[in-house]
């Protein structure tokens, strides 16, 4: 009898122990997500290692999207494609094709890979120089992030069409919503050049304002923009390069999103091209 008993007890703690530890992973599994929170200089080690979260909009709802021709302060997770076709005079056209990987490690470092996979020009068909950046993240509030790190050119391509070349450029990027939808980032860097490429003092701004909702697709997070780039070689014969590119981002659906935007020199064209016409596509995930 005694046997009997403590068998029926050992079954019955087996399936309390069962049901026990399957309501625990359920409610493991519905658990909701960490909740963000503003990151700063004080709690910088904390945060080291910790899973990124996305940020929220700005409270104006200014989104942190990237645009082109432009930089990003906060932190994105996406892949992207590009093409571009660059008018530069009677047989000097040129075609560029790309894909771009984002990704934030933890919530404080960040690094993206871009491949541009076909160059074309009078000279012929090339891969480009690879480029990886690598980001910390220094601070973040609910409408600012600073983020610094190092750009690095990756010798890969054809010389043909200036490539092979190996370039670092140290940064400081910021992003801000300013209210109103309207948002300004920038970057401030300085590039250490190589036999070909001189040594240049690197700066973007750019402003722009997001008119729709997110969930307004195709038209979701529609936006306007304009990027103004500015390049001062510092060593070697390089020149002085100015641009400004005027640009627009939609949502259309799925978590994916499409650019299109169009590059124009303010710095004497015979030197550099007449206009670049860019367009991406941007999946968020």
């Amino acid at each position: 009898m005694a046997h009997r008993t403590f068998r029926k007890s050992a079954i019955l703690a087996a399936l309390i122990s069962a049901i026990t530890a399957g309501d625990a992973a359920s409610a493991k599994e519905t658990l909701p997500a960490p909740a963000w929170t503003p990151l700063d200089f004080a709690t910088f080690s904390q945060e080291l290692g910790a899973t990124w979260i996305p940020v929220p909009n700005g409270d104006s709802g200014a989104p942190r999207q990237g645009w082109l021709n432009t930089a990003d302060g906060f932190f994105t997770r996406e892949a992207h494609v590009a093409y571009s076709y660059t008018d530069a005079g009677p047989g000097d056209d040129a075609e560029a094709a790309l894909v771009r990987f984002n990704y934030p490690l933890t919530r404080r470092l960040w690094a993206g890979v871009e491949v541009p996979f076909y160059q074309r020009a009078r000279v012929g068909s090339y891969i480009g120089d690879i480029r990886l950046n690598t980001l910390v993240m220094l601070a973040e509030t609910r409408n600012v992030s600073i983020n610094a790190g190092v750009g690095w050119r990756i010798p890969t391509g054809d010389t043909r069409l200036g490539g092979d070349e190996f370039t670092a450029q140290p940064q400081i990027n910021l992003w801000t919503d300013v209210g109103r939808g309207f948002s300004i980032r920038g970057r401030l860097g300085y590039e250490f050049g190589s036999r070909a490429v001189p040594d240049a003092f690197v700066l973007n701004a750019t402003i722009g304002q997001t008119v729709t909702p997110h969930a307004k697709a195709p038209f979701g997070d529609l936006t306007w923009y304009v990027a103004g780039n500015y390049r001062e070689a510092t060593t070697g014969l390089g020149n002085s390069f100015v641009s400004i590119t005027p640009g627009l981002r939609t949502h259309v659906g799925g978590n994916l999103f499409l650019l299109a935007g169009v590059e124009f020199p303010v710095t004497d064209t015979r030197q550099s091209f007449s206009q670049r016409y860019i367009v991406q596509l941007v999946q968020g995930f």
